[in-house]
């Protein structure tokens, strides 16, 4: 999720950012308006694109057995006599993603409660408020402080003259369908709070707004001084509603200005094309990572049998690996290498690859040696798995994560933390299930681990 989010967040503030450079300084409202609104869709949908995507070169699939071990239940009480692990390395580590998913959560919470509130003040307004003109809108007489609309309602204020034009300025604003661009950008802003382009956002599409409301009503042959002089007037306004309120005292000096600008060359217009090469452009940014990543299918292939250690050939130096779990000892381990397991289900034998250590809910977990880590994810009774590639065809796996600390492409160093200890996949108690291969080949990882 947080991915997505980082990605439409890049691509919805690179489109705002040229059109803020580039296009705002334009007089062609109406281009500016359609691409503004067609930002929030273009930025929801590029990043689902790169699924659709095939990647841009193959890579062979990575076959991982499906794991078999004993499933103990691994209790406190057992864990009591697990060698003593000082006080900081026991601590349960913070979970950033939880914490930055549930502050989330609660700033999307905030901006639904305000755009509720924002609806409940204007449905409000309108039950105070009493009908006086029926047309191809409707004008309510309200106790509000100055004149505005929403959708085909036009609000004026109770007991006030209002000028025809400022009547005519709403009614431009009820048949370009403005109230639409601010509703869905209020519902864009909900799930995106927290990225400060999304108010700038919000403040230049309804800028566009007003020069369209205001090119509507000079065409009809209004001297613009007046015009001004009649907007100056309308701009008093002690409490404003973002999901209705257009008159705004910053941006009136840019109305003057788009009213007074000379009309930019139509062929500026070609200029909007950029932004198709431009939005090409960041799928493929998007869709690039997949190249590296390796194909994973869980598969029921049988492991080869165990290699002795004294199978390694004599020419080659017999490398040695840390112990997996910081701070823990043999003496934790609750399951050893090359022990024959009945599966419960098809009634097949199959052979422990690994061994089990017990330990406590997120203890972390080390990188037993130097190498590069090539899997990191859930894959089914695994849980959270991730496994480390070594000098000489070796390779280190770890199973049951709780959550990682290294990921995929990421070097590592002996003795780094590399995740945590876990009940993920296909487990009754939290605990590590430790693997290592050679060529291929499933070997008893206490053959190569330090004392």
């Amino acid at each position: 999720m947080f991915l997505y989010l980082f990605q439409t967040t890049l691509i919805f503030s690179t489109l705002f950012l040229v059109y803020k450079v580039w296009f705002s300084k334009f007089t062609f409202h109406s281009f500016n308006r359609y691409f503004l609104v067609c930002i929030l869709p273009v930025s929801l949908v590029l990043p689902l694109l790169v699924h659709l995507l095939p990647p841009i070169e193959q890579h062979p699939i990575e076959e991982i057995p499906q794991l078999f071990e004993h499933i103990t239940t691994i209790t406190t009480s057992s864990l009591s006599s697990t060698t003593a692990i000082t006080k900081e390395d026991s601590s349960i580590p913070i979970d950033y993603m939880t914490i930055g998913y549930i502050i989330y959560c609660i700033g999307v919470g905030i901006c639904v409660f305000r755009f509720l509130s924002s609806i409940r003040r204007l449905y409000r307004i309108k039950r105070q408020s009493v009908l006086i003109k029926k047309d191809e809108y409707l004008i309510y007489e309200s106790p509000v402080s100055t004149i505005f609309s929403y959708f085909h309602w036009i609000f004026v204020p109770k007991g006030e003259s209002y000028d025809a034009l400022v009547i005519m300025h709403e009614r431009a604003h009820i048949l370009l369908r403005h109230s639409i661009d601010v509703l869905l950008t209020e519902v864009y802003i909900v799930f995106f709070w927290w990225n400060p382009l999304v108010y700038l956002f919000r403040k230049s599409l309804k800028s566009i707004h007003e020069y369209q409301a205001d090119q509507y009503v000079l065409a009809k042959d209004v001297k613009t001084s007046a015009y001004l002089q009649l907007i100056a007037q309308s701009i008093a306004i002690t409490k404003t509603n973002p999901l209705y309120n257009y008159f705004q005292t910053p941006i009136l000096k840019k109305r003057i200005q788009m009213m007074t600008k000379n009309t930019s060359h139509y062929l500026l217009k070609l200029t909007y094309i950029v932004i198709v090469p431009l939005c090409i452009l960041l799928v493929v940014a998007f869709t690039k990572p997949r190249a590296n990543n390796t194909i994973v299918v869980e598969n029921n292939i049988d492991v080869g049998a165990a290699i002795p250690h004294t199978a390694i050939s004599a020419t080659t130096a017999v490398p040695t690996f840390a112990f997996p779990i910081e701070g823990s000892s043999r003496e934790q381990i609750t399951a050893i290498f090359n022990v024959t397991i009945k599966e419960p289900k098809t009634k097949k034998r199959k052979v422990h690859t690994g061994i089990d250590i017990k330990a406590p809910l997120g203890t972390p977990i080390i990188a037993t040696a130097d190498g590069t880590v090539f899997l990191s994810k859930d894959v089914g009774n695994w849980g959270n798995l991730l496994k480390i590639k070594h000098d000489d065809n070796y390779e280190t796996w770890y199973a049951h994560l709780k959550g990682f600390e290294a990921h995929y492409g990421q070097s590592v160093k002996k003795g780094d933390v590399i995740g945590y200890v876990g009940m993920t996949g296909k487990t009754t108690g939290s605990h590590l299930h430790y693997e290592l291969h050679h060529n291929k080949k499933s070997i008893n990882p206490l053959d190569y681990t330090e004392k």
